[in-house]
């Protein structure tokens, strides 16, 4: 009777640890696949980061460019050429 006892106490702890290893398989799963979707939105954050600098360090490189001085100057400082006049729309 003891070796049916032990044999069924073994099929249980067996049991137990399969039910734990699957669990845990399944739950490791998910998180990889939560992971991977992380990466992909930080990769594209990066590729967008990368597109700025790029953007900024040419905006830096043409810093003394005397088209680029004026486009800035016309459109971020509101500046005028002599002779030059501007109308503002005020029906919207």
């Amino acid at each position: 009777m003891k070796l049916k006892r032990a044999g069924m106490l073994t099929k249980l702890l067996l049991a137990i640890v399969l039910v734990a290893s699957v669990t845990t398989f399944l739950n490791l799963r998910v998180q990889g696949k939560e992971l991977a979707g992380q990466k992909a939105a930080l990769e594209q954050q990066t590729a967008r980061q990368r597109q700025e600098n790029e953007a900024l360090a040419a905006a830096i490189a043409d810093k003394d460019d005397p088209e680029r001085i004026n486009q800035v100057a016309r459109e971020r400082l509101g500046y005028v050429a002599p002779g030059e006049i501007i109308f503002y729309d005020s029906g919207n």
